[in-house]
């Protein structure tokens, strides 16, 4: 099982990256680079709540089983799209070699500290550095905390210490960056400087779990969701206002961005039956529509560079065509969702039926851990990105 409207947002923020990346002269494309900012809640909030989950159906969080679930999940994809692409290079394109030490940074993903042989892959290492630095994190609160109900009551703590400490290390990145440097990934590639993303989701993660009541306060009338709402266009509004390059984009404005994301997480959350009479039926048809790529996302995101980066090259080479600009934007978002979505039923989820039936989801449940969180029953969180 999966949540619907999790998938319809990494639907979108799939989307946003695409359009960015293709160049795709439409508003969303404007801040479409911040759709991997909302990635990053995303996964926060899941991964998270993936590890709270264990916590309260064993008591207890297996650091081995829950890397061996992520490594079924992250690398047998991103692996065969290294090893295809390197084939296509050198085999079809004639491409000049790379180096063995672009390749081992992808591989022991180090490439967000130093480039390795594509542009989009930077997010993958801050994500997988997070997995690690979320679990010993996790681990050592569930190990030695003497709340036994409630072992991550500190969360809200080093959430609060990460975001400030972030923002000052970017803040004096900028500063000691010589200027003649390509500064912004400097900025926005570094775990260091961009793990405050995904400890805000992780922030989001414990109060569902853990105090759910502080969720559905923030959107327990409709005056309250409508702050919500302009709340997120405001603290989303700095990624289409502001240059990506500038000094308040690269510091407060990547802070302003996460934050935005997180209150756009609630409203996908808890605000419901919002739309008119007709509308429902309608939207539910788009959503499913939405949830479907989201699904696919994570392959959809590996394979969208590659393909961006060869068709055009093939368009014009092998078949000698220059389509026309809509024609040429309609392929490459079309077609990036599609290779993906092929690959994942290719690679991905057979990977994932393979993990499921070697190390199935834990199954058991056991009295709520929470009272906090009486009769409210938590969406699975299987498969995430």
């Amino acid at each position: 099982m999966r949540n619907k409207r999790l998938d319809i947002l990494r639907c979108l923020a799939i989307l946003m990256v695409i359009v960015a990346h293709a160049r795709v002269p439409i508003f969303l494309a404007k801040a479409g680079w911040s759709g991997v900012d909302l990635f990053f809640v995303l996964s926060g909030f899941l991964i998270s709540g993936l590890l709270y989950s264990e916590f309260k159906k064993r008591g207890s969080i297996s650091f081995k089983r829950f890397f061996i679930r992520r490594g079924f999940k992250i690398y047998p994809p991103f692996y065969v799209m290294l090893l295809a692409t390197y084939i296509a290079q050198r085999l079809l394109w004639h491409a000049p070699p790379q180096s063995v030490g672009h390749y081992l940074r992808e591989i022991f993903f180090i490439q967000n500290y130093r480039f390795g042989i594509w542009t989009h892959t930077w997010s993958l290492a801050v994500e997988e550095h997070f997995y690690i630095a979320l679990a010993v994190l996790l681990l050592a609160l569930a190990s030695y905390s003497s709340n036994r109900t409630n072992p991550f009551e500190k969360i809200p703590w080093v959430f609060m210490f990460l975001s400030f400490g972030c923002l000052v290390l970017r803040i004096l990145t900028i500063q000691l960056t010589p200027p003649t440097e390509f500064l912004t990934p400097e900025v926005t590639n570094p775990t260091h400087l961009r793990i405050d993303a995904l400890f805000f989701g992780v922030l989001w993660g414990y109060l569902y779990h853990f105090r759910p009541e502080l969720i559905r306060a923030f959107s327990a009338s409709w005056r309250k969701r409508i702050f919500l709402a302009v709340a997120t266009l405001a603290l989303l509004s700095p990624g289409y206002f502001l240059q990506r390059e500038s000094y308040a984009m690269l510091t407060f404005g990547l802070t302003s961005l996460y934050l935005g994301y997180g209150c756009l997480l609630v409203l996908f959350l808890e605000v419901r039956d919002v739309l008119p009479s007709r509308w429902p039926a309608v939207a539910a048809k788009i959503g499913t529509v939405g949830a479907y790529i989201g699904t696919h996302s994570y392959s959809i995101y590996l394979w969208h560079v590659p393909f961006l980066v060869a068709v055009p090259v093939f368009l014009r080479k092998v078949l000698h065509l220059k389509p026309p600009s809509l024609v040429a934007h309609l392929i490459n978002v079309i077609g990036s969702c599609a290779l993906g979505i092929a690959m994942a039923n290719i690679i991905e989820f057979p990977a994932l039926r393979l993990r499921d039936k070697l190390f199935p989801a834990l199954q058991k449940q056991v009295k709520p851990v929470a009272p906090s969180e009486g009769k409210r029953q938590t969406f699975p969180l299987v498969t995430p990105r």
